[in-house]
């Protein structure tokens, strides 16, 4: 089962992966500069429909170091997904791109 690298981050960080037909993206910061808890929102953009985009808003509790989001991958569209979270405190963000590449059941067969 893939899991998520953990690595000393200076800096915010998302990551995603893909398992059990979800998408897992996961937020990273630096605990220490979350003293008084963070409000943080995640852009999921498709790259075929802004129906299949969304936003959601989260609130990383104080001392906490990270949050994440998923979506099902059945029913999304193929191509390039871009995941940006924004820092409501500070409006600063971090983005990254995944490739669905097919959404049919042969993505979840196992050899």
């Amino acid at each position: 089962m893939p899991l998520f690298l953990l690595v000393p981050l200076t800096a915010a960080d998302v990551q995603c992966r893909i398992e059990n037909e979800r998408i897992y993206c996961r937020y990273f910061l630096d605990r220490s500069d979350n003293q008084n808890g963070k409000e943080v929102e995640f852009y999921w953009i498709s790259p075929k429909s802004p129906d299949d985009d969304r936003v959601r808003h989260f609130r990383i509790p104080p001392q906490h170091g990270s949050v994440y989001d998923y979506r099902f991958l059945p029913g999304r569209a193929e191509g390039v997904w871009r995941v940006r979270v924004i820092d409501l405190d500070t409006n600063e963000s971090v983005e990254t791109v995944f490739d669905i590449n097919a959404t049919d059941d042969s993505m979840f067969e196992e050899d």
